[in-house]
């Protein structure tokens, strides 16, 4: 990141989302858990690729020790991102208990008959979409998740079709 771009602070993130309904905020909590399972997924992948340099015995023992130093930076630089994406929704959360509201949280637990569902968390309340139960209507929370699992989707299509 340029230090000419630098990102807003917490303080005045906590001002920029106080007159946001609450569904911008739930969106924008959605939109950065998206953000926050790339960077993991990102760190992951990187992680393998130094591993590999560092196991791999073709390569000298002054290479192996090093590994790659710019994706072991990468890897520090998206932590520091991941935390400070955690502190927003943090904050997100504490704007909608501040208004009076209930903080939702998506949670991917697996079922009793080993499939992966949602859960949607309303306070102490807990409604799980099952494959073998009835279908129901989604809550705002769950429709920004699937609606931003889709865009994430199209983005990674390379045809420049119309899909109806």
């Amino acid at each position: 990141m340029s230090a000419a771009a630098q990102p807003i602070t917490d303080e005045q993130f906590a001002v920029a989302i106080q007159d946001l309904p609450f569904e911008n905020l739930y969106s924008k909590a959605a939109e950065i858990e998206n953000s926050i399972s790339h960077l993991v997924r990102s760190n992951e992948h990187l992680q393998k690729y130094i591993d590999s340099i560092n196991s791999d015995e073709s390569l000298p023992d002054a290479t192996r020790q090093e590994g790659d130093k710019e994706c072991s930076e990468a890897i520090q630089e998206n932590v520091v991102v991941i935390d400070r994406q955690r502190d927003r929704i943090r904050l997100l959360k504490q704007e909608v208990e501040r208004r009076g509201g209930r903080w939702h949280e998506l949670n991917k637990e697996p079922n009793t008959n080993g499939s992966s569902g949602t859960t949607s968390t309303n306070g102490g309340q807990l409604t799980a979409n099952s494959s073998a139960g009835a279908p129901r209507r989604l809550t705002d929370d769950e429709l920004s998740q699937r609606m931003l699992e889709r865009l994430a989707e199209d983005e990674r299509d390379e045809d420049d079709g119309v899909h109806l």
